[in-house]
């Protein structure tokens, strides 16, 4: 990795209950759990991710360890102004594995530099803060790169280093845009409160199994509105349609299957709706710049 960008990645179980302290050093930190429970603490902040079906939970007061951590997500990013403590809790027989990316300062600004654009505003705010945090659920995408980074493939030493800083600023773009999106709904007058949050649950409901067979007037029946109304409010809260947005988590999701899973060209192309395996692999590499076949040949290796 250049320097500034720091990637540690950990697959454990506890062998005894212990507390382990040390240091989180000043930057950007974005923590992914992989598998298991992990329990830390960065200062006063204390913060609970699993994946068991319960979401990960944080608790802000002063004394580590008091009471008990409100629900929150899987996944989240820190920024530390300077050096704090850092705590984690084992349990014996407890299992986590887990990734986690550290960016300085430097390596923020050069980024930013580079872009000539403006960093998003929420997370410009959380980088002027000390412990600001922000949780988040990891996309299929970023699940899908996580662990590629973790496990990548045996490829020669400069070019696994290529392969591992472009998995790893995608993972952080996926981190990032998050943050955003949610600039973009706040800033936007067309949309009151309560319609956000109607689009909020109907982005949800498209990226489940529940959406994968309906038409847009039944999707538009189930949130209580016209389709008209649905694409328009939709499009205003997101930058894009209904019809686009479903294309593209279904892409996603195939690609992630074939990356994951190795599955055939064939299953990936019926888990993104086409029944032509030809028309999907024309899609795939027109949206991801390699065809479904190159990108199951590579994760297979």
């Amino acid at each position: 990795m250049r320097p500034g960008l720091r990637v540690h990645a950990d697959d454990a179980t506890d062998e005894f209950d212990a507390v382990m302290s040390g240091q989180c050093t000043p930057g950007l930190h974005l923590v992914l759990l992989l598998e298991g429970a992990l329990d830390v603490s960065y200062g006063d902040r204390r913060v609970l991710l699993t994946t068991d079906g319960r979401r990960a939970c944080r608790d802000g007061a002063a004394h580590p360890g008091a009471g008990r951590p409100n629900v929150r997500m899987q996944s989240f990013l820190l920024n530390a102004l300077q050096p704090d403590t850092f705590r984690r809790r084992l349990s014996k027989g407890g299992y986590a594995r887990r990734l986690s990316l550290a960016m300085s300062g430097e390596w923020l600004a050069h980024l930013q530099a580079a872009s000539r654009a403006a960093l998003p505003e929420r997370l410009d705010s959380m980088l002027s803060a000390h412990l600001a945090i922000h949780f988040w659920q990891p996309t299929p995408r970023a699940a899908a790169l996580a662990e590629q980074i973790v496990r990548p493939p045996a490829y020669q030493p400069m070019l696994q280093a290529i392969y591992l800083e472009s998995r790893v600023l995608e993972l952080l773009a996926e981190a990032f845009a998050p943050l955003e999106a949610e600039e973009a709904g706040a800033s936007d007058t067309a949309l009151g409160s309560r319609d956000y949050r109607r689009m909020a649950e109907l982005r949800a409901f498209l990226a489940s199994d529940a959406a994968q067979e309906l038409s847009l007037d039944d999707i538009a029946r189930h949130v209580g509105m016209s389709a008209n109304a649905m694409q328009r409010q939709f499009r205003a809260a997101y930058g894009t349609t209904v019809f686009d947005f479903i294309r593209e988590h279904r892409l996603q999701r195939a690609r992630l299957a074939l990356e994951r899973d190795a599955v055939s060209v064939k299953q990936a192309a019926a888990l993104a709706g086409y029944t032509s395996a030809a028309n999907f692999a024309t899609a795939y590499k027109r949206r991801f710049g390699v065809t479904p076949t190159l990108a199951r040949r590579c994760a297979s290796r």
